[in-house]
């Protein structure tokens, strides 16, 4: 939970979040060769932001239930190989923004807060064998489904001939169905001298979005579902990887770089807040667009001896396009960090003393702030410049610590 209080001029703000969870599963084996696993989920999602200043309360809350089962099914043919199969189903409850606002007593009729319902299911196949002692394949096929259903209110916005309108959709009423295949393929060879390739490529269905406020670079990110509007968000990735070990498998090296296109991502419109969407849909306020993310890790691990520790660094690079937005121009994402460094080790002087550090630096996030300010019949307006265009400062951290066991 994050707070800030003004006592002095009567200002404060509260941002508490938290996801509750639960789980219940059941294992059964059919034979030697063939096991299953049911799970049934629960989840509780919850942010919410509210300030105060004299007599003025505001809150405004998001949150997302899910409700979920899968059953998976593991079968071995042989030691060297593994098939994997199974479905899950998930029902989602969204509340994307509840705003409450009122003033000396006096409460602001702000509508009832909007909920969004839908259901996912997927069915998918996995086949993981070892063609020799050189070459592994891991193959997949995941088929997803999506019914977006009621009740739910579409709000559609008029203009100037035509006055605004709406649509009820009651219980249960199937609103909009999506669905698509999703295969997957990843790969690897096993070279001499300890060191192997892996190659990966994978298309997916995203039916649930996260959108983020530029100017806000607080965890005030809303989860919104796939609707009639907004279209689920669509990916594809494919990575290669160099490894490596060296003195006996002491010491652990790799090298990776990934490449992942994004189509169907949403961003507010400019100017547009989450508050915005009294009486109205969310997706109102939204626009879309692409984005593209690519980078290479460095990863080096000493897993034996007295000193042990590993070294992990990404560099990264994320970017986004929408047409409605910038310009339509180029614009860095808001969680484009460019470095990520992280370092950590341990010492084990003797059986009684064992010091620890870890180090981590990273590159700030991204926001959009005005470049400029004018006033007009006393309102104070706001011109701002070029979308994510102002990055925060680095975050870096450095803990130390020190154990001493108890003598046995």
């Amino acid at each position: 939970m994050f707070s800030f209080s003004d006592n002095q001029g009567g200002f404060s703000v509260n941002m508490p979040w938290g996801n509750g969870i639960a789980a219940l599963r059941w294992n059964h084996l059919f034979s030697k060769k063939l096991f299953m696993n049911v799970t049934g989920t629960f989840s509780d999602y919850m942010f919410q932001f509210g300030s105060s200043q004299d007599q003025f309360i505001f809150s405004l809350t998001s949150g997302v239930r899910d409700i979920g089962s899968k059953v998976d099914f593991s079968y071995f043919p042989n030691p060297r190989h593994l098939i994997k199969f199974g479905a899950n189903h998930i029902y989602h409850t969204f509340t994307p923004t509840s705003v409450s606002a009122e003033s000396d007593s006096v409460v602001f009729d702000t509508g009832a807060a909007q909920q969004l319902f839908s259901h996912e299911t997927a069915f998918y196949f996995m086949d993981d064998f070892e063609v020799n002692d050189k070459f592994k394949v891991n193959a997949g096929l995941r088929y997803s489904m999506y019914h977006h259903i009621g009740p739910f209110t579409r709000y559609i916005n008029g203009d100037i001939s035509a006055p605004d309108t709406s649509v009820q959709y009651p219980s249960g009423d199937l609103i909009k169905f999506y669905h698509g295949l999703e295969p997957r393929l990843s790969m690897r060879w096993l070279l001499p001298d300890n060191s192997s390739i892996k190659a990966g490529y994978s298309y997916n269905y995203q039916y649930v979005h996260l959108t983020a406020l530029s100017a806000v670079s607080l965890p005030t990110d809303i989860w919104y579902p796939t609707t009639d509007i907004a279209k689920p968000q669509i990916g594809w990735q494919g990575s290669v990887g160099y490894f490596k070990n060296f003195f006996d498998d002491k010491i652990e090296t790799s090298v990776e770089v990934y490449y992942k296109k994004m189509n169907n991502m949403i961003e507010y419109k400019e100017g547009a807040l989450p508050s915005d969407n009294v009486n109205d849909n969310t997706d109102n306020l939204l626009v879309f667009g692409e984005g593209w993310s690519y980078g290479v890790e460095l990863f080096l691990k000493k897993s034996v001896g007295d000193f042990t520790g590993w070294i992990g660094y990404t560099w990264a690079k994320s970017d986004r396009r929408f047409p409605d937005l910038n310009s339509g121009n180029l614009y860095p994402a808001k969680y484009d960090r460019r470095h990520d460094l992280s370092i950590v080790g341990t010492y084990k002087l003797n059986d009684r003393w064992t010091f620890s550090t870890a180090f981590v630096y990273a590159t700030g996030n991204t926001l959009t702030l005005p470049s400029s300010w004018y006033v007009q019949e006393q309102n104070l307006l706001f011109n701002y410049g070029q979308r994510n265009s102002t990055r925060m400062a680095p975050y870096h951290r450095l803990d130390l610590s020190a154990t001493l066991y108890s003598k046995t």
